[in-house]
C-alpha cells in the first residue's frame, strides 16, 4: 500500500508540473509563443526532462534554473507537492476506481484554479465549464446524478444572487466555480463546503482588515475560499 501511494504522489508532482506550465501560460495565453511548454520564468528557456519537475530541482540544483542560475518562484514547488499530497488523499478517500478518478480530476482542476485566482483574481472558463461538464458525467457513472445537478444549479443560483445583489461583490467566475463543486459533490457536500468557505472568507477577511493590510473596498479574491471547503469536504470530512 506504501508503495502505491509513492507512486500517485510521483504521478501527482508529474501531473503538478503539467498544472504549472497552465498556470504560467494562462495569463498571457494570448501572446506567449511558448504555449504549454516549460519555460524559465526569468530567461524564458525551455526546460526538458526532469527540469520541467521543479521539485526535482529543488533536491538536486538548489531549486535554481540550470541556464540563468535564478531560483524557481516557490509556487512551481507548492504546486507539485499539492497536486502529489492532493492526489494521494484522493486515492486514500476514493470508494471505488470511478470515485477515485473523480476526486483526483476534482483536486487537479481546483489546484490551478486557486493560483490563478490568488494572483490575477480569475476563474478560468476553460477549467470550470469543462469541470461542470465533467462533474456531471462522472457523478452520473457513481449514480449520484440527481444530486449532483441539484448541487451545481443550487451551488450557482446562490452565488449567481449574491453577484447580482452585491453588484460586482462577487464575479461570475464565482458562480461558475460553485457550480462545478457542487457537480462534483453533489447538493449535501456542495452546501458544507460553501458553508466552510463562507465561514473562513469572513474570518480571514476580519484579520486582513484587524492588521490593515486590506481596507473595506480592497478587493480580496473568494475563490480561494471556496476552493478549499470544497477539498476539506471532498477528502477529509464525510457529507454523505
Amino acid at each position: 500500500m506504501i508503495w502505491m501511494k509513492l507512486g500517485v504522489f510521483c504521478l501527482g508532482v508529474l501531473l503538478g508540473s503539467l498544472l504549472n506550465n497552465f498556470i504560467s501560460w494562462w495569463p498571457q495565453r494570448e501572446t506567449s509563443s511558448a504555449g504549454l511548454r516549460a519555460v524559465c520564468p526569468h530567461c524564458g528557456h525551455p526546460w526538458q526532462g526532469l527540469e520541467t519537475i521543479t521539485l526535482w530541482g529543488r533536491l538536486f540544483a538548489e531549486g535554481r534554473c540550470h541556464y540563468c542560475g535564478d531560483h524557481v518562484p516557490l509556487r512551481y514547488i507548492l504546486v507539485e507537492l499539492a497536486a502529489g499530497i492532493l492526489l494521494v488523499l484522493a486515492y486514500s478517500r476514493g470508494q471505488g476506481m470511478l470515485d477515485v478518478i473523480r476526486l483526483s480530476i476534482f483536486v487537479l482542476l481546483l489546484i490551478p484554479l486557486m493560483f490563478i485566482d490568488l494572483k490575477h483574481h480569475r476563474l478560468p472558463n476553460i477549467l470550470t465549464l469543462p469541470g461542470i461538464a465533467l462533474g456531471l458525467l462522472l457523478s452520473a457513472g457513481l449514480g449520484q446524478i440527481k444530486s449532483a445537478v441539484l448541487g451545481a444549479l443550487t451551488g450557482g443560483g446562490i452565488l449567481f444572487i449574491v453577484a447580482v445583489v452585491t453588484r460586482g461583490g462577487l464575479g461570475m467566475g464565482d458562480v461558475k466555480l460553485q457550480a462545478m463543486v457542487g457537480a462534483f459533490l453533489g447538493l449535501r457536500g456542495m452546501l458544507v463546503s460553501l458553508t466552510i468557505g463562507v465561514i473562513l472568507g469572513g474570518i480571514i477577511g476580519l484579520i486582513l482588515l484587524a492588521l490593515r493590510l486590506k481596507g473595506r473596498k480592497d478587493m480580496v479574491p473568494y475563490g480561494p475560499f471556496l476552493i478549499t471547503g470544497a477539498l476539506i469536504v471532498s477528502l477529509v470530512i464525510q457529507t454523505g
